[in-house]
Order: structure tokens, then C-alpha cells, then sequence
């Protein structure tokens, strides 16, 4: 077991392992080495999270799960993320909130505290979300995910735009599993679904000169949004993944913030190890913008331009009507297909 990992995780993934049969307290205690007493008490903890746990005399305790998941409303909480969660480091450290104002704002808490790399804050809800460039970010309960990672590069500052990058490849990779068509990466870090936005990624970082302190990321999911969950003035360009899949279906959010945590660490296991020009390649392969015609709208001025490329620390390369080159940051544009 992890320095991290709750007993009650270890108990519950032992459960789904089981698949509906039933596992014994004394095997349970055996492979946690806790008393069987403790086991009763975990099931407790899991029971609040939601799950309907079975417990039969001489047979041990079953997790019931029905047609089309663990009930009608599928858990969403600590035990329920983490118990979903493959990856050796990232989610480990996961703290989850019911209600909170913004998850980044606590990860940066967390990160001044020397929390672990790797470190997740999750929340049902937030009552101050954030998108870029400042804007609100809609964090309804009971809908979305809401997540912030936490990620200790050694890494030269002029490199984290990349991570943006890569942050996004990672949602797409767990995104592309529920088979969704029309779905790609606008730049820099924007998920789309047949010309609607569903996911909005905002990265935060402390830096010295040379060297990165921490980079927080922040994810933003609409999940089982209907239409009229969205506010009025976003209904017209906001999506869903529910709304993509089947309107019928409530999918689990524990399973695909797990999933999100998962592919995180290993896209960025791969940066670390393969550099930008990895982290690159793998988002061309997802975006919906180069070789479109965009209009770039900044503080000065805005124009028409074909998006040409992106440079190794993810900068846009874009070709104006007037036959010159621009390279572009994040912060400074925001783009419409003309």
C-alpha cells in the first residue's frame, strides 16, 4: 500500500476485483493486515460514499453493482476517484471536496505547503471557478468534474506552455475511450465537440527565473450537462460528454477523473522523458486548428490569419492576410473560425 493510500480504497478496489461475488473480512484483513474489526468500520466509510455494500454471515461482503453501474447515481467522491485510479504517483494524494470556491486556489494552498507531486484536489462544485484569460467557469453540482493537478517539473519556464499542451493531449486520450465523434483540441488547450466547448484546462505556475516552483493544472469537464443546466449566455457554444454519448446516459464521473489522472501521468511521464517535440506531435494529431482560417482577437487589434503550426514550447504560428508570420501565446489571443 502507498504512502497515501487510504485502507478503504485498497478495500473497495478489492471489491469491484470480485466482480459482484463476495470477499471474506478474513481475506480482506489478510491482504491490508488490519484487524477484521477495522474492515467493518471501513465499510462503513464506503457505504456513506454511496456504495451498496452486502455483508453475509459466513460469506463476507459483496459490492452490489447493477445494470449500467453502481446505481442509478454512480459515487462520486475520494473513495470513489481514487479506487478507479491505476497510476503509480499521480491521485495517490487526493483531497475532495463537496463544495469549495476554486480547486486550483486550494492546490496553490497545498502547493505552498510542499504537497507532493502529483497531488489532486477535486471538487463537486465550485462557487468561483476560473477559465482563462479570468473568465467565470460555470461548476454546478452533481454535473461536472472539476480537478486541479499538481506537477513539480525541472523545467525552465519558457517550457510550460508545452505543459499546457500536453495537459490537454492527456483529457483527449481519456476522453477518446467513450468513443465520441467530432471531438479534437483547439489551440492551446481548448476540448471540442463538433464546434461546442467542453472542457476548459487553466494553468498556473510559481517560477523563479530559471526554474519552475510548481505548475498547477486546472480542468474543467462538463459531463452530464443537459442543455438548459448550461447558463443562457453559453448554452449556444457549451457542451457535453452525455449530450455526445447517449442524452439517456448518466456516465461516472469517478471513472473518467480516474482516467484523466491516469493518462496526466503518463503524458507527462513521457514529456519528461521524450522532451516537447513528443508532447507536440501528439497534439497535432488531436487538433481542429492548424490549417484553418481563425480570427486572432487580442488587446490591440484583431485579424484574419491561417494557422500555420506550433513551435516546441507551443507557441501558434500563424500567417496573416498580408503575407507575415506571427508567433502567438496563449494569453494573448482568442480564436474564431472564419
Amino acid at each position: 500500500m502507498s504512502e497515501w493510500e487510504d485502507p478503504s480504497v485498497k478495500i473497495l478496489k478489492q471489491l469491484k476485483k470480485a466482480e459482484n461475488q463476495y470477499v471474506s473480512g478474513e481475506e480482506l484483513s489478510d491482504i491490508l493486515g488490519i484487524s477484521r474489526t477495522a474492515i467493518w468500520k471501513r465499510m462503513e466509510s464506503i457505504k456513506e460514499e454511496g456504495f451498496n455494500i452486502e455483508a453475509v454471515t459466513k460469506k463476507g461482503y459483496r459490492l452490489i453493482k447493477e445494470e449500467g453501474g453502481y446505481g442509478k447515481k454512480a459515487p462520486y467522491g475520494k473513495l470513489a476517484v481514487q479506487s478507479e485510479v491505476t497510476s503509480p504517483v499521480f491521485g495517490q494524494n487526493l483531497i475532495f471536496f463537496k463544495e469549495i470556491d476554486s480547486t486550483n486556489k486550494a492546490l496553490k494552498k497545498l502547493a505552498a505547503e510542499n504537497a507532493p507531486e502529483g497531488t489532486v484536489v477535486i471538487s463537486d462544485m465550485q462557487s468561483a471557478g476560473r477559465g482563462r484569460r479570468g473568465r467565470d467557469w460555470a461548476s454546478a453540482p452533481n454535473l461536472g468534474i472539476w480537478m486541479s493537478v499538481l506537477l513539480r517539473p525541472d523545467l525552465h519556464p519558457s517550457l510550460v506552455q508545452t505543459l499546457t499542451l500536453a495537459a490537454s493531449v492527456a483529457v483527449m486520450r481519456a476522453l477518446e475511450q467513450l468513443g465520441i465523434e467530432g471531438m479534437g483540441i483547439k489551440w492551446p488547450n481548448d476540448i471540442i465537440i463538433n464546434g461546442k466547448k467542453v472542457c476548459g484546462i487553466l494553468t498556473e505556475l510559481s517560477a523563479e527565473a530559471e526554474r519552475v516552483d510548481w505548475v498547477i493544472t486546472g480542468i474543467g469537464l462538463n459531463v452530464n450537462h443537459t442543455e438548459t443546466d448550461f447558463p443562457s449566455d453559453i448554452a449556444s457554444i457549451a457542451t457535453s460528454l452525455s449530450m455526445n454519448v447517449n442524452k439517456n446516459t448518466r456516465l461516472d464521473r469517478s471513472v473518467i477523473a480516474a482516467n484523466i489522472i491516469d493518462e496526466m501521468e503518463k503524458v507527462y511521464r513521457s514529456f519528461i522523458e521524450e522532451g516537447p517535440a513528443w508532447v507536440v506531435e501528439e497534439w497535432k494529431k488531436r487538433n481542429i486548428t492548424l490549417g484553418k482560417r481563425i480570427r486572432i482577437i487580442n488587446q490591440q487589434d484583431s485579424f484574419n490569419a491561417e494557422a500555420l503550426d506550433i513551435t516546441a514550447d507551443g507557441r501558434l504560428i500563424v500567417r496573416d492576410d498580408h503575407g507575415k508570420e506571427h508567433h502567438m501565446y496563449s494569453g494573448e489571443i482568442s480564436l474564431r473560425e472564419t
